[in-house]
């Protein structure tokens, strides 16, 4: 006789599999795994440009809002910009290039990442300049432990208000009206704002 499975043992092995496999899939938790490996991507990429910024003062004596390119900021003056700005300097006008990287200090290459291509605000980058010698690259993070932090808001958190001149300014949590983001499925809470602290910068700490 030829001894086999029965079709209830293949159907219990079948179910148990089944199990398993969610369990495995609720502990790793696939969609957290993809937003952590999201933000940092952004966080180096905030980095690149950061350092990008650098050399290209070091090079031409001023940053990539004060060159001319569609409206200039005056030397001294704060700024806060999102990467779809020219004078955020990865993208020119119209579909050109924009300074840092006609001057190499960024690959071509990168105007195809997600920051640049990305019409969505959430997947913007912004920076903020202080008008003085810091520069702050910021983003909003998707990953739930990068927007908590012992089960609280995570208080590294930095509310941004976009403008030039003495309006624009980047805030630590408390400062101000900046508070933490009360409900992130609420799409307003996912743009950069003065009293909502929902941006990831680079470099971290304390804004002083």
């Amino acid at each position: 006789m030829k001894r086999a499975f029965t079709l209830v043992e293949l159907l219990i092995v079948i179910a148990l599999i089944a199990i398993l496999s969610v369990a495995v899939l609720a502990t790793i938790n696939p969609i957290e795994q993809t937003n952590k490996a999201r933000d940092a991507k952004f966080k180096n990429n905030a980095a690149e440009v950061l350092g990008a910024y650098e050399r290209y003062y070091a090079s031409q004596n001023t940053y990539p809002w004060n060159n001319g390119v569609g409206t200039t900021v005056e030397f001294g003056t704060k700024i806060a910009i999102g990467s779809s700005s020219p004078l955020f300097g990865v993208l020119g006008l119209g579909t050109s290039n924009g300074v840092l990287i006609t001057t190499s200090e960024l690959k071509s290459s990168f105007m195809g990442t997600e920051p640049f291509k990305s019409t969505q605000n959430v997947d913007k980058m912004y920076v903020y300049h202080n008008g003085l010698d810091s520069n702050y690259v910021c983003f909003i993070p998707k990953a739930t432990a990068n927007r908590f932090s012992g089960g609280q808001a995570n208080s590294s958190l930095k509310c941004m208000n976009l403008a030039s001149g003495d309006d624009a300014d980047l805030l630590n949590v408390g400062d101000d009206s900046c508070a933490a983001v009360a409900d992130w499925s609420d799409p307003d809470n996912l743009l950069p704002s003065a009293t909502v602290a929902n941006l990831m910068c680079v470099p971290e700490g304390l804004i002083q």
